[in-house]
């Protein structure tokens, strides 16, 4: 049974078959037509998938930087401060449609996103704090408060290297974080050369700081591209997300 662009495609060839019928032309150049209109239709729908799996399914993108090490861009032995690892992101994982939503980023999902304040480049990091808790950052570790602890209980962070337990410092001068509804904090894993939630993502010395000219430290779903899934180059292997929950 043909597929519903096929058949689509086979309706418009015969089309074109029977109006080129009623032209001058040669039943050889007729055929050469059909030919090139059969390759062009190919290509037609050819880049209608790729650009509809890249909107909503997959895309790949190239991590840039160390803020993400040791998970993201370690190899042969240390940080890699330039492109690294090539990862596809998983854009289906927070899909959202009119009315329709297939999930949300959950606690140790590393995703890819547009900070809030520069929608002209991309960031990878690690959602930590959800909608509604309060992050606090203490002697070097992450305590999450929520419905579930309203004490305050220190998130264990199995995926940072040995050299970043105990180093998540208050980096923008402010420890302590309430995440609004619908929006998420997130931190790099590599938390002494991360810019990240704690300095309101700034890129450099000349950046507005937190709080200026409404510059913020959370992120809405609007903003993340999607979840990443896959690292391709140069170790393959699955980007797991353990359950964090707490």
């Amino acid at each position: 049974m043909q597929n519903q662009p096929n058949r689509n495609k086979s309706k418009i060839l015969l089309y074109l078959e029977a109006k080129l019928a009623h032209t001058r032309l040669s039943p050889d150049m007729q055929r050469k037509a059909l030919i090139a209109a059969d390759i062009i239709l190919n290509l037609v729908v050819v880049v209608a998938l790729v650009l509809f799996m890249r909107t909503f399914i997959m895309s790949p993108f190239q991590v840039y930087g160390i803020s993400m090490c040791n998970t993201l861009n370690y190899f042969d032995g240390k940080c890699q401060d330039t492109y690294g690892d090539y990862i596809i992101i998983n854009k289906s994982t927070y899909l959202r449609l009119p009315g329709w939503t297939v999930g949300t980023p959950q606690r140790g999902d590393i995703i890819v996103f547009r900070p809030p304040q520069n929608q002209q480049e991309f960031f990878i990091k690690r959602v930590i704090g959800l909608p509604g808790e309060t992050v606090k950052l203490i002697d070097g570790y992450v305590y999450i408060t929520n419905s579930a602890h309203p004490d305050g209980i220190k998130l264990d962070e199995p995926y940072l290297s040995k050299e970043n337990q105990g180093s998540t410092f208050a980096t923008g001068g402010i420890d302590q974080f309430t995440v609004p509804a619908n929006h998420y904090f997130v931190l790099g894993d590599n938390r002494p050369r991360s810019s990240d939630s704690r300095l309101c993502f700034k890129e450099s010395a000349g950046s507005p700081g937190c709080g200026e000219k409404g510059v913020t430290p959370y992120l809405t779903v609007d903003e993340i591209e999607g979840k990443a899934a896959l690292a391709l180059w140069p170790n393959p292997r699955v980007l797991m997300t353990a359950d964090y929950s707490i």
